[in-house]
């Protein structure tokens, strides 16, 4: 018995880890709000603006692309988009910005516009998407915590899915701006796939050791590892090879999100719920 109470004891101190990404992503977040004005970059859907996604059979260098666009245009941003089928990049600018203009500019750096998408967003319709986005993130959230409470009953169990789940969240947004991911409706709709992600090995974590009764705490938390580090990691897989083959910046900017919300989901399970759930078995002695 002593050497069981050793181990959860010692178990306990991997908490800080998660801790240690949640409070660092939130004052990351903090930082960039008072820097900015916002807590992170939003795409033009949800801000208003221009998007050119131009596919290539040859590499584009989108720094001399975002260099000379800026010249005349003020900020724009650049990104590279690259696959075993082909390249491609993608170029936001403000409102007001004509799209002929960029596109002489563009042919007049040589790089080839034949096939090239244009999608125009008004400030008046980017701001309600935005409002629409919180909106549906902050119900999707309520929701889920009813659903846990019902589920469970207990309020430890509950409040650790819960607070699992929110510093998916919270992380992987820091990450996204480390990374210049900006919050899209792509994006938005992989951050609300990712609350579903989390909560399933969260639950799968709780249900094994708690309700069931056959086996050691560890035995149990050492079963509901093995079977929900497979999901994920089956997931990832999936997502990596998007990311590899894409040149879709709407499945490139979903199967990135999710990666990164997969990857922390990994460490606050594991190192943070597990924690908490064996912790609480211990005590309650099931």
């Amino acid at each position: 018995m002593a050497e069981r109470h050793k181990e959860v004891g010692s178990n306990r101190i991997l908490i800080i880890v998660p801790l240690v990404l949640l409070l660092a992503a939130s004052g990351f977040l903090v930082f960039n709000f008072i820097q900015t004005g916002e807590w992170f970059q939003r795409s033009i859907e949800l801000k208003g603006g221009t998007l050119f996604s131009i596919t290539t059979d040859s590499p584009i260098d989108p720094a001399a692309v975002e260099e000379r666009l800026s010249q005349d245009f003020g900020q724009v941003i650049v990104r590279e988009l690259r696959s075993y089928s082909g390249y491609g990049i993608t170029i936001q600018v403000g409102t007001g910005v004509d799209a002929d203009s960029v596109k002489s500019i563009l042919d007049e750096m040589g790089v080839d516009t034949s096939d090239m998408s244009v999608e125009t967003v008004g400030p008046s319709l980017g701001e309600p998407f935005w409002i629409q986005a919180q909106i549906s993130l902050a119900v999707a959230f309520i929701l889920m915590g009813i659903i846990v409470f019902v589920i469970f009953r207990t309020f430890v169990p509950s409040v650790a899915v819960i607070l699992a789940a929110v510093s998916d969240i919270i992380v992987t947004l820091a990450l996204m701006q480390v990374l210049s991911i900006q919050l899209s409706l792509a994006s938005f709709a992989a951050l609300l796939m990712l609350i579903g992600y989390s909560i399933d090995t969260d639950i799968l974590l709780t249900t094994r050791v708690i309700r069931k009764r056959d086996g050691s705490i560890s035995e149990r938390t050492w079963g509901a590892f093995k079977t929900g580090m497979t999901m994920t990691l089956t997931t990832l897989g999936v997502l990596g090879a998007i990311i590899v083959t894409t040149t879709s910046a709407v499945l490139f900017s979903i199967a990135s999100v999710l990666f990164i919300g997969l990857v922390i989901d990994i460490i606050n399970t594991w190192l943070m719920n597990a924690v908490i759930i064996r912790w609480y078995a211990e005590k309650r002695g099931l």
